[in-house]
């Protein structure tokens, strides 16, 4: 066994190198972190864009019974949204549940609502409204 020389000491601290390893680790750690909060962010307005959209289109819908409401005005706007109504007539059969006889047709229209923030399309949303009148 090689005796120890009393004036060489261990090395203490970190090398230059281990240093330069450990800020590379670390940067990529707050790049990704950095990444996922601004998704984070994006994903939470996208969210509040969809729900005030959806609350839009709701009361659209809600504020017509029938489909010759829904023609009178075929779109309009409130703030920044916009809306637009495409109402197609169309006949259905009204089935009785669990019965086999069809009873006569009805008319109805099928609605297509588009609703936009700053012309930038959010949500569409299709229904089917019934008609007031008679043919």
């Amino acid at each position: 066994m090689r005796p120890r020389l009393p004036w060489r000491r261990a090395p203490r601290g970190f090398s230059l190198l281990e240093a330069l390893v450990a800020l590379a680790i670390a940067s990529i750690a707050f790049v990704a972190l950095y990444r996922t909060v601004g998704q984070s962010a994006f994903n939470a307005s996208a969210l509040d864009e969809r729900i005030q959209a959806n609350l839009l289109a709701r009361s659209i819908f809600a504020s017509a019974t029938f489909a010759e409401d829904m023609v009178r005005k075929p779109a309009g706007t409130d703030g920044d949204w916009q809306w637009t109504l495409q109402v197609v007539p169309e006949q259905t059969v009204l089935r009785e549940v669990g019965g086999a006889q069809a009873t006569v047709p009805v008319r109805v229209a099928r609605v297509q609502l588009v609703v936009a923030h700053l012309g930038r399309p959010v949500l569409t949303w299709v229904g089917f409204k019934p008609y007031g009148a008679a043919p």
